[in-house]
């Protein structure tokens, strides 16, 4: 993953690129901006985008999850200023930023905009294709305005997309299950399962849950299809998922972080060619 090191205000440690589940993988802590709370920003570089400029995260510690912030680092950098390093809400102009193009297609939708709101949300998309929930509101526009394919389609991208950012709505079933009447989606790994009733959202609290052992079948079945990016982000999401889970439930499925950090980085160099461990700055 690259840097320009003329875009760096902050002090970093180029080797401190988390390896995930948690923080996810590719996520590179600006600690000089945790505020005492334990919360604080990051830069972070989508799977298949590690030659591109990292986008701004924002890690909330006590919810598990990161959120999108902004589109760069001088954006970030213009929002402290604005903020007097504060934690204020002063806002910035940041209008290439996924969640602002998000929000314009949420408002389209409210005043029955539908192709506006259908343009906002494949931008919001296109800047950043891991948000579940940008996914599946592409998914119900599409639905509305009877496009069942592509909504199909952006339903499994909802699904595979970085839990990291928020485990998928339930209603993706919905979408993944239309996907199965649709020839080309019906072989699907994903789809697949879902249409036989055997692979679900349901993650926690059970001795026994069959989803993982679907989930990596999925995986194994997205190498084999050479579909390496659904590999890739499938296996982070069974990782999230199973870092979550109690340490007994982790030992009964035989899963290791440490070995699953180490497998993940070595798939990353062999079909993205960067083990997405390290920072080079140029």
């Amino acid at each position: 993953m690259k840097l320009k090191q003329a875009d760096i205000p902050f002090a970093i440690d180029v080797d401190a690129v988390n390896r995930g589940p948690f923080p996810i993988n590719g996520f590179l802590p600006l600690m000089e901006t945790d505020f005492g709370n334990g919360d604080y920003y990051g830069l972070y570089w989508p799977l298949g985008r590690e030659n591109k400029t990292p986008i701004v995260c924002e890690l909330y510690h006590d919810e598990g999850r990161v959120c999108p912030a902004f589109s760069n680092l001088t954006k970030l950098t213009q929002w402290l200023e604005a903020n007097d390093n504060d934690v204020e809400e002063i806002m910035i102009d940041d209008p290439q930023f996924a969640g602002a193009l998000f929000l314009q297609a949420q408002k389209a939708r409210r005043e029955g905009r539908l192709d506006d709101a259908i343009h906002y949300c494949q931008l919001a998309n296109e800047v950043l294709p891991e948000v579940s929930e940008y996914w599946l509101t592409l998914a119900s526009l599409y639905q509305q305005t009877k496009q069942p394919t592509l909504a199909a389609s952006a339903g499994l991208n909802s699904y595979l997309s970085n839990w990291g950012f928020g485990l998928p709505n339930d209603k993706v079933i919905y979408f993944l299950k239309l996907a199965s009447t649709l020839p080309e989606y019906c072989s699907d790994p994903v789809v697949k399962r879902v249409a036989l009733g055997s692979l679900n959202l349901n993650f926690g609290g059970m001795k026994i849950n069959h989803n993982y052992d679907l989930i990596k079948e999925c995986i194994d079945e997205y190498f084999k299809k050479n579909e390496i990016l659904s590999a890739l982000k499938l296996s982070q999401n069974y990782a999230i998922a199973m870092y979550a889970e109690t340490y007994t439930f982790q030992e009964r499925y035989h899963f290791s972080i440490t070995q699953w950090q180490n497998d993940f980085s070595e798939l990353c160099l062999t079909y993205l060619g960067n083990s997405r461990t390290t920072i080079t700055l140029r």
